[in-house]
């Protein structure tokens, strides 16, 4: 799984196979980082991307999840656009929200294939990506959609403006950027929990006296499929604050502050490694619901967890 795409500005007459290998160093190095998350709202009819003559010249083939492309070439383009070749049923995305998809790229000036493989990018927000990150906005689950445009348009400064691409999208799934269970009272001795409206956390730590055990308490009650296990086989999407009772005034770290939602038990980009037995407590738990798990000792720290899906 790629988690962001990026393009690299070749000239026109650098040779097709140089340019494969620079997009694809450029997909190698690309993280979770700087994609500008915010809390999940609706796109407004201004905000998507609409179809034209470019877009709606390519003919798509093959399986969802194995996306194939058609079109005479050369196509040239004058702007972003994006075409709906099959408009799935499942939710409409949002800004914010981290979406899966398989991506199959072609060279818009020869029709050749580049490369298919599955990524995802946060939705509407301004990476190394912005052109398809705004594409997805509008789109429902279960959609195959067409993006056409310059490197420019689908990779901003990263891109050429001489260098059009194809890309055929397969939406699968997207995830949404805050705990949506039902709330729960808190627990006595553990730290207090407020929410901004984008639904990211404060904590606030009264007590004065460091906690002696590990605790945990449920702060949302999601209703979503339970995690199993957490491993390198089977990880969780989370947004994540954390706050230590050394220096409660500041952030240890967080996933809302960093720009993007993290799959644990990786160490997501800013370095920041959670403890095992912080990871441990996700197991049993469900989609959808927010934890707050303290930890005890000279290093004791707060923990605001939301659980926003089952990552394989």
């Amino acid at each position: 799984m790629r988690t962001l795409l990026a393009r690299t500005a070749p000239a026109r007459s650098v040779p097709f196979t140089a340019r494969a290998r620079r997009i694809g160093t450029l997909i190698a190095a690309a993280a979770l980082v700087g994609v500008g998350l915010t809390g999940c709202s609706a796109a407004s009819a201004s905000s998507c991307v609409q179809s034209g003559d470019a877009s709606q010249l390519v003919h798509t083939s093959g399986a969802f999840g194995s996306p194939h492309a058609s079109f005479p070439h050369p196509i040239e383009t004058s702007a972003l656009q994006k075409s709906t070749e099959k408009t799935g049923s499942g939710s409409t995305i949002g800004k914010g929200q981290m979406v899966r998809f398989t991506l199959a790229h072609y060279d818009a000036a020869t029709g050749k294939s580049v490369e298919t493989f599955p990524a995802a990018v946060v939705a509407g927000g301004s990476s190394s990506l912005p052109g398809l990150q705004k594409a997805l906005l509008c789109t429902t689950v279960g959609s195959r959609i067409v993006v056409t445009g310059t490197e420019a348009d689908i990779a901003g400064s990263q891109g050429s403006a001489d260098q059009d691409v194809v890309l055929v999208v397969d939406v699968e799934k997207a995830y949404p950027s805050r705990a949506t269970g039902a709330p729960r009272p808190g627990q006595p001795g553990m730290p207090t929990v407020v929410l901004a409206p984008n639904g990211q956390p404060g904590i606030k730590i009264t007590e004065n006296t460091v906690p002696t055990k590990l605790r945990t308490a449920v702060l949302r009650q999601g209703s979503g499929a339970v995690v199993k296990k957490v491993d390198s086989s089977s990880g969780v999407l989370v947004n994540y604050t954390a706050v230590t009772y050394n220096d409660p005034t500041s952030v240890a770290g967080s996933s809302w502050l960093d720009g993007s939602p993290v799959v644990w038990p990786s160490t997501d980009t800013s370095g920041f490694t959670p403890p095992s037995s912080v990871v441990k407590q996700l197991v049993g738990q469900n989609v959808g619901s927010q934890v707050l798990v303290v930890t005890p000792g000279s290093n004791a720290t707060a923990y605001v967890i939301d659980i926003l899906g089952i990552w394989k």
